[in-house]
């Protein structure tokens, strides 16, 4: 099916053509303002999940030797999905639930939930035209990162401006509620 050096090789393309360029929909900011520095720092690390594995069993294992002071970002991309988005959500939640007070956040891509030109548009079409590069990845990502240094570079981006172009759905879907989490846990004053 889907080799581990073609999986890596597809979402380093990914992030390169719609994550790290200038976004004209966010005033130039690229949708992800720190991946390009994190991939050149080599401080992204993909795994994939092996097949007829159950995915939790592959995920916590890489959970336990994961190390935030080598690694900003575990990107777990599972070729063999046969989860639907309601339960992928599920999981999402979950690892949540249970690891957002250990200083983890959970974030996930389902390949059946693609961004749309709607809702997303700054994540379709990032210059403005159709991207050279097809966004058809066909597996599920769960990113993965320390909770605190995202919370913080959130909060750094909110004092640039940065979110003032996103949708304001998706804001406060992505943002608004990711703050809220933070500050329940850990209480504190952030930006918002």
């Amino acid at each position: 099916m889907y080799s581990k050096k073609k999986i890596i090789n597809d979402v380093r393309k990914w992030s390169e053509h719609f994550l790290e360029i200038p976004n004209k929909h966010l005033g130039g900011f690229p949708a992800c303002p720190f991946a390009k520095k994190t991939w050149q720092d080599n401080k992204v690390i993909i795994e994939v999940k092996r097949k007829n594995k159950w995915y939790k069993t592959e995920l916590n294992a890489q959970l336990k030797q994961l190390d935030f002071h080598v690694y900003e970002i575990l990107i777990f991309c599972d070729p063999y999905f046969n989860y639907s988005l309601e339960e992928f959500q599920d999981i999402i939640d979950a690892y949540n639930n249970w690891y957002n007070e250990k200083d983890i956040f959970f974030m996930g891509f389902h390949p059946l939930n693609p961004a749309n030109e709607e809702e997303q548009e700054f994540l379709v079409t990032p210059n403005g035209e159709t991207p050279l590069v097809e966004s058809d990845l066909m597996y599920s990502m769960m990113l993965i990162q320390k909770f605190s240094q995202l919370q913080e570079a959130s909060d750094k981006l909110h004092r640039q401006g940065y979110y003032k172009k996103w949708p304001k759905g998706y804001y406060k879907d992505v943002v608004v509620s990711r703050q809220e989490t933070f500050k329940r846990i850990f209480g504190g004053q952030h930006d918002g």
